[in-house]
């Protein structure tokens, strides 16, 4: 199960609202591609009862089509997947952003988070 989470920085030049996974991959690479991937994860339309997203066909037909989420597929079934909790799982920065410091030099930035505690899961 992929966790998501945010976190929320003040700074003099506003605030940063940043978002990451649990999971260093994502299933597609092409942002064109995250609506269809919304939808493969919705309920089933028959009788909307909700269900982990691996439990429907249309999910694992958009996988099938998209070579890219082997990866992500093999990390959300492995044993690193479920986090035990939130303080002992590491993050992934979802977004890559671009820093630019007094001199107007730039550089990209990709944020990781590594527990103190370590990473453990179930």
């Amino acid at each position: 199960d992929v966790r998501g989470f945010a976190v929320k920085f003040y700074t003099d030049e506003g605030n940063w609202d940043l978002v990451g996974n649990n999971i260093p991959v994502f299933f597609i690479q092409d942002a064109m591609k995250f609506p269809d991937l919304v939808h493969a994860v919705k309920p089933e339309p028959h009788h909307a009862m909700p269900q982990a997203s691996s439990a429907h066909d249309t999910f694992w037909d958009f996988v099938s089509l998209m070579p890219e989420s082997t990866h992500m597929l093999l990390w959300q079934m492995s044993d690193r997947a479920i986090p035990r909790s939130y303080r002992m799982m590491q993050g992934f920065g979802v977004h890559t952003f671009r820093l630019v410091n007094a001199q107007g030099e730039s550089v990209f930035c990709k944020f990781h988070w590594t527990p103190l505690a370590g990473t453990h899961s179930l």
